[in-house]
């Protein structure tokens, strides 16, 4: 049995359309996803998928969600710092109670206790927890999701200048969907090679590079303008985003500063044997001019 947990969000219901589509000769009866709420996942019940209710708040529930599971894809939650990390912990601790044989845990390519960014610190310690547990493990660390460059550019695409507290950092941008086929195809693989893949794009590239890709594409003259993290975090607040995760969001981009998203790897071509979509293939999907 594979279970996905988170499986309406957006990376979750990709991996477990993946799956699904995986086993659909094998035995889709192998497939479970649990959800806070199992009303929303009506579709996926129709499908034959197990639906199980799961509360990263509660242990007791997450117990019974992961029993009989033998591989468990673990789908890193939302919300702030010290809470994902405690929900994380406690899916851990539920797993090797219930049994869970493997989890496959969807990290972040800047996993690091040190790095600026909280999203890094968050995952630098869900990854310290599973070393600890006992229970064997894999690693899939993601890199930046491409799918966040229309928020990114937004403001952008209206005044022309794209600001963010990045400096001169590269980042290696790769969408939901390809990282749902490699973190899919790990989950089917009879074994892996490795304990850590990180899952990155083709290239990197800096902010400069990105708006004048996205320009092409929207068919706008953008220009980049790197700004302070605090001055960064204060637009955001001023357009209505709450302090803490304009914070998270400021700090992630001084990370990207250091090059800490740069890095290019195979790994994603050695698990489903082909590379990920170009930046500049993901650029026309996004921005392509009306």
């Amino acid at each position: 049995m594979i279970l996905v947990t988170g499986a309406t969000g957006q990376l979750g219901q990709r991996i477990v359309r993946r799956l699904f589509a995986g086993l659909s000769e094998t035995g889709a009866g192998r497939l479970a996803a649990s959800v806070r709420d199992v009303s929303r996942a009506a579709e996926l019940a129709a499908r034959g998928i197990d639906v199980r209710r799961a509360d990263f708040d509660d242990r007791e529930t997450l117990m019974m969600a992961f029993s009989g599971v033998e591989r468990l894809v673990l789908i890193s939650t939302d919300g702030p710092k010290d809470i994902r990390i405690a929900q994380h912990r406690n899916a851990i601790e539920a797993a090797k109670a219930a049994g869970v044989g493997h989890i496959y845990y969807t990290s972040f390519l800047d996993a690091d206790a040190d790095s600026p960014s909280e999203f890094a610190q968050v995952h630098a310690a869900t990854e310290a927890t599973l070393a600890g547990s006992g229970l064997d493990f894999t690693l899939l660390r993601n890199g930046l999701y491409a799918d966040f460059l229309p928020m990114n550019f937004a403001a952008a695409l209206e005044s022309g200048v794209l600001q963010l507290p990045a400096g001169e950092g590269k980042v290696s941008y790769v969408s939901r969907n390809d990282l749902a086929e490699a973190i899919a195809a790990a989950v089917l693989a009879p074994r892996l090679e490795k304990k850590v893949y990180e899952l990155t794009g083709q290239s990197a590239h800096d902010y400069r590079e990105l708006a004048a890709k996205v320009g092409r594409a929207a068919g706008k003259t953008l220009r980049y303008e790197p700004v302070s993290e605090d001055e960064y975090v204060a637009s955001l607040e001023a357009a209505g985003l709450p302090a803490k995760f304009a914070r998270a969001l400021g700090n992630m981009y001084s990370a990207a500063a250091e090059n800490r998203f740069a890095r290019t790897t195979t790994d994603f071509a050695a698990l489903v044997g082909h590379p990920p979509r170009s930046i500049d293939c993901l650029v026309a999907e996004f921005f392509r001019a009306a």
